[in-house]
């Protein structure tokens, strides 16, 4: 199935190349030049930026130095870049570079879970917005308006679902993998040691539920983090010679969001990102070339992010596992 995705990513892109015109994509692409060094800027100083939130999730203050969670977070974005398997296995690896830098297991997998999740609901909000602008402002055509509105009410519902969930301390973790465990998805090897894991949904409910004041900050942060983005696709547009307000950028950018959740298992967006962007940039008007151009720009600078974590990946795993005090874990575990 992940194969096929990727085939059928690499022919969209192949359709979309034909139909929009080589000579035109190279055009486009040509007048970046020098514009990629702030665009490489800015996608780097967006991975800075959710190190902290990574950071700000991990509830035993100094024991995760920021750089510990800056190369936890590059060497999980190289994972989930590169491979088929997207958050499913770079988040647990995440976890698992966290239990070399001084934290239990479940602190690890409490600490990716709940930043992955602010960014989640960051995320979601962004697209309810900047689609119902599209669909207000644009009146794009009935199939496509169709989509937008139930990509607005999946958003919807999965914020309102999580809320109810957080307000009334619901192991909604827990009550999803206890399901996929009777339905026998999850069996064997794979059997989940349910108390472990509501034990854990407890440290990621102290920040979620518990703890509003860290949940604010956390949110604040993630949203700096898509506000780079934003300032990124604005400063793309600019370098197209495409007229676009600010904006203007922040709609496209919310818009295409939604693309990265539901075809998350593509490699590097292929084909998904040219179309979700050309398709966008169509409605609003802007060239097609412009957003094709933007996805392209965009996936060589993740692919330099990724090779980047790469190489850190390889370097703190040979570091010797820093393990926390005694007392400590015996704290958690009371």
């Amino acid at each position: 199935m992940r194969i096929a995705f990727l085939i059928a990513g690499a022919v969209l892109l192949g359709a979309l190349l034909w139909r929009l015109g080589p000579a035109q994509i190279i055009d486009a692409v040509g007048r970046i030049r020098w514009y990629v060094l702030p665009v490489l800027c800015l996608g780097g100083a967006h991975q800075v930026v959710r190190a902290l939130a990574l950071r700000a999730c991990v509830l035993r203050a100094g024991i995760l130095r920021y750089r510990d969670a800056l190369a936890i977070r590059l060497s999980g974005e190289a994972i989930q870049s590169l491979t088929f398997t997207g958050p499913i296995v770079a988040e647990p690896t995440k976890a698992w570079l966290l239990t070399r830098r001084g934290l239990t297991l479940r602190e690890g997998f409490a600490a990716t879970l709940t930043e992955y999740l602010i960014y989640t609901f960051v995320t979601a909000v962004m697209s309810v917005i900047g689609l119902l602008y599209l669909i207000v402002r644009f009146d794009p055509p009935a199939m496509l308006r169709g989509i937008a509105i139930g990509v607005v009410c999946a958003c919807a519902a999965f914020l309102i679902a999580s809320a109810i969930a957080i307000a009334r301390r619901f192991y909604l973790i827990g009550t999803i993998i206890a399901w996929l465990a009777r339905a026998g998805v999850l069996r064997g090897r794979l059997t989940p040691d349910m108390t472990w894991i509501n034990q854990m949904e407890d440290l990621l409910l102290l920040v979620l539920r518990d703890s509003p004041g860290r949940f604010v900050m956390v949110a604040a942060i993630e949203i700096a983090a898509q506000a780079l983005l934003v300032v990124e696709l604005f400063w793309l547009f600019r370098a197209l010679g495409v007229t676009a307000s600010g904006w203007s950028a922040f709609v496209v950018e919310a818009s295409v969001k939604f693309f990265e959740f539901a075809f998350v298992f593509v490699p590097l967006q292929l084909g998904v990102s040219e179309g979700a962007y050309a398709l966008v940039c169509g409605i609003m008007s802007l060239p097609l070339t412009a957003g094709f151009a933007v996805a392209f720009v965009r996936r060589a600078r993740s692919l330099v992010i990724a090779a980047a974590g790469l190489v850190v990946m390889a370097v703190i795993t040979r570091r010797r596992r820093r393990l926390p005090p005694v007392e400590q874990l015996q704290d958690l575990d009371a």
